[in-house]
């Protein structure tokens, strides 16, 4: 029974390129991704060979062989959660809400060979200065300035008409990964090797960070694991969790903080004084570190953050503070109105 069941096995991976349809038979050699809808289909060659990371993610999350939950392909059965019209369409938060999706983020690879200023360019979404573990986005139009900040990761094949037809909740009815080539046949990721390739790039920006700031990352290995980064390079922990919305632009924010050097000299504390600090977000002059950790908090939130010198009191310094110095704030969002 063991040998009959080899025997079928075998057969089927040699039959596995007549399983392809007329179209896939005349690609070229490479990595592809078919996205089925009921209006139509979509197909991108994946560039798996300048971002393998990106790619391999991608890849072992459309067969389902990540770790989700529920557990299966995981862009099968999704919606176009948001839409920008003539712009972008995307994918990947099954919640719909533009905060879902996997609760990981991607270190962004370097060396990719498409731009996001090309009209059909499939692109990861951006959170904390990384890519988004499963957000993407279907670029209707091109954006070169997203370049900066996003990674292009696969390009339109066929299926422009199609493109120019999907709105916001419409279904993904599957996306199939099509292997062309010995090299693409080859290219099997798994939650394994994405885990491995994730650890190792984190390593990799660690050990450069740590040549380049030993005394940043000093006091980030002191606050220990879940340290995220902004996109502008803000490092924070959330240390409580807060709850009732963020406030904008406009509200007055009351906030308790201790502030500190990085040797650890604390040089100011509203604790210390007993009264939160408050101020009106975008009228009254704050530090630029201050305003884009307050907009991003919920009341109740506590978090530590490290400021680069930018964020901060930049090449001047203030009072006890010394020309470009990145600081520490244990930051609690008090309340706001």
């Amino acid at each position: 029974m063991k040998h009959k069941i080899l025997w079928i096995l075998m057969i089927l991976c040699l039959a596995s390129p007549l399983l392809l349809s007329a179209e896939e038979k005349e690609l070229p050699p490479g990595l592809y991704a078919r996205f089925s809808t009921r209006k139509g289909d979509l197909l991108f060659l994946l560039n798996y060979e300048r971002l393998p990371r990106t790619v391999s993610n991608f890849v072992a999350l459309a067969e389902g062989k990540m770790e989700t939950d529920p557990s299966g392909p995981y862009y099968t059965g999704q919606k176009f959660f948001h839409e920008i019209k003539g712009y972008a369409l995307f994918l990947g938060d099954p919640e719909g809400s533009g905060d879902g999706g996997v609760d990981y983020t991607i270190p962004r690879e370097r060396g990719a060979l498409l731009s996001t200023g090309t009209p059909g360019s499939l692109v990861m979404v951006s959170q904390s200065g990384e890519d988004h573990g499963s957000q993407l986005m279907l670029m209707i139009s091109g954006d070169p300035f997203l370049n900066r900040k996003y990674t292009a990761f696969g390009q339109l094949q066929s299926g422009q008409k199609t493109l120019m037809k999907l709105k916001r909740g419409d279904t993904v009815n599957s996306v199939s990964i099509i292997r062309v080539g010995s090299k693409a046949q080859a290219f099997r990721p798994d939650a394994e090797s994405v885990n491995e390739m994730i650890g190792k790039a984190r390593l990799e920006q660690r050990e450069l960070f740590a040549e380049e700031q030993p005394e940043v990352a000093a006091v980030l290995e002191e606050m220990g694991d879940n340290i995220q980064q902004s996109e502008t390079g803000i490092f924070y922990k959330i240390t409580n969790y807060g709850e009732g919305g963020k406030p904008r632009p406009g509200s007055t924010v009351r906030m308790h903080y201790s502030g500190r050097l990085l040797d650890g000299q604390e040089f100011d504390s509203s604790y210390r004084r007993g009264e939160p600090f408050q101020f009106t977000i975008g009228v009254d002059g704050v530090i630029p570190g201050w305003v884009e950790t307050a907009i991003s908090m919920q009341s109740g939130e506590k978090r530590t953050i490290v400021l680069p010198p930018e964020l901060a009191y930049g090449k001047n310094g203030y009072g006890p503070i010394p020309p470009d110095a990145w600081l520490v704030f244990d930051i609690e969002l008090v309340d706001f109105q």
